[in-house]
């Protein structure tokens, strides 16, 4: 025989599959449909009457007749408490999601420690790791003048005078739409432009890093000459994985009076984890964190180019991108693409622009991919801006196979790490939310990538 969880679990998934019939308000449901429509409802009204019948015999009552678990005597009510007409408490009514199955199961974790966890429990959870207590909510309701329970009435007439009226301007509630608008997310495209692996352990590279040699050989004829020549050369990295994160501690009356606050939290633990990373595989050190790929690549250009603030800035900037193209090997230039900062691509679609060229530079596809010279460009916030005042050796624009030159390393997979805090300040009444992951980041073959190099005198 089910129990009333089952049945009331059952009754809601009735009615959930006849609602889902209706469909739109312009649906017409066909004959079959309205069939199956009818025979929904059928079960819904027969599994009605077995919980109404089911809790008449079995009541919270019944299954606690000294009272709740735990509370030993009668209970004496207080000026807000449900009271009977000999001045002790009234057995307590459940609400309709907690039902006397629900109650056993709250009494066994309390009396357990928390041991027995029952699926009846999730009944009652508020989500924030507390339980509620059975009957409770029957010292919220209101009392008329005849002693019953009621309802607070809608307000009859808003008024002109705000909240100052007694016809229900004291009842006008003011509505919070229930998203929180969040920021946008700076550009990151040094991420999406690299290899990215899952990683178990520390990873370790072998690299070559300088080509074996070969020599004439002169001919044998009297005497015996060898062949010379010296081996490759080789080196290794190792990819490993470094733990960073956030903690926020939310209250649980922030949690539970806003109902977007919790998933707007877990979104911002996100957003500030990438930016974090970003900020280390564009810039870090290498040491106990990522390796930045900003001064460790090919020099490309070589001698920087000199802007002075003239007009002719731009066709420096363009001469810049034809020749930084020419230092990369053949090899990376099929899967090459541009990493910059937003503004440097703008000085380039103006410069383009000055020049009034007949090929352009800069070109966008109609998916809205930007391309410089054919190549795709990834803008990045933390790529260097173009210096503006005096300024030696900044490295504001890296050209090459990304996916050949960086790899980005994420231990245990490419999600990040979302986990729920709810016991070290429970008796604060604040819930912790973390968000954590650990990755590392090198440049694996830096010739795979090249920059160029700008000053401002």
């Amino acid at each position: 025989m089910m129990n009333i969880f089952e049945l009331k679990t059952q009754q809601k998934a009735a009615l959930e599959a006849a609602e889902e019939l209706l469909g739109g308000k312009d649906h017409v449901m066909s004959s079959a449909e309205n069939e199956q429509y009818k025979s929904y409802m059928s079960t819904f009204e027969a599994l009605g009457a077995s919980i109404q019948a089911r809790e008449k015999v079995n009541t919270i009552h019944s299954a606690f007749a000294g009272g709740w678990p735990g509370v030993t005597g009668p209970v004496r009510p207080g000026a807000n408490s449900p009271a009977s007409s000999a001045g002790l408490a009234t057995p307590l009514r459940l609400a309709d999601v907690l039902h006397p199955e629900y109650a056993k199961s709250l009494h066994a974790f309390l009396s357990t420690g928390g041991k027995a966890h029952s699926e009846e429990l999730s009944a009652g959870a508020d989500g924030s790791g507390g339980y509620r207590i059975p009957g409770s909510e029957a010292y919220t309701r209101q009392r008329d003048a005849n002693g019953h329970f009621s309802r607070m009435q809608a307000a009859t007439y808003e008024g002109t005078g705000g909240n100052s009226n007694g016809a229900g301007g004291y009842t006008v509630s003011i509505p919070t739409e229930q998203l929180i608008l969040p920021l946008a997310m700076p550009d990151l495209g040094i991420f999406d432009a690299s290899m990215v692996i899952p990683t178990g352990t520390d990873v370790r590279i072998p690299q070559a890093s300088a080509f074996g040699t070969s020599a004439l050989k002169a001919e044998s004829t009297g005497t015996i000459a060898t062949f010379g020549g010296t081996d490759p050369a080789f080196g290794q990295i190792t990819l490993s994985a470094f733990m960073s994160g956030a903690l926020r501690l939310c209250s649980w009356e922030l949690l539970q009076d806003v109902e977007a606050f919790q998933s707007f939290i877990v979104d911002d633990l996100i957003k500030g984890q990438r930016i974090l990373e970003d900020s280390l595989l564009a810039a870090g050190t290498g040491t106990n964190q990522a390796q930045g790929v900003f001064g460790n690549t090919g020099t490309g250009t070589g001698n920087a180019y000199q802007l002075t603030g003239a007009s002719t800035d731009g066709m420096l900037l363009l001469d810049a991108l034809y020749d930084v193209v020419a230092t990369l090997r053949a090899t990376y230039q099929a899967n090459a693409v541009w990493v910059m900062n937003r503004a440097t691509g703008l000085a380039i679609r103006r410069a383009q622009m000055q020049a009034n060229l007949f090929v352009p530079v800069f070109s966008v596809d109609a998916d809205g991919t930007e391309r410089i010279l054919g190549k795709p460009v990834f803008y990045d916030v933390n790529a260097p801006a173009l210096p503006t005042a005096t300024t030696t050796g900044v490295l504001p624009i890296l050209y090459g196979d990304f996916k050949a030159g960086y790899i980005v390393g994420v231990r245990g997979g490419a999600g990040i790490n979302v986990k729920i805090l709810d016991q070290p300040w429970a008796n604060q009444g604040q819930l912790g939310i973390l968000a954590y992951r650990r990755l590392d980041g090198r440049v694996r073959r830096s010739e795979a990538i090249q920059s160029i190099k700008v000053s401002h005198s």
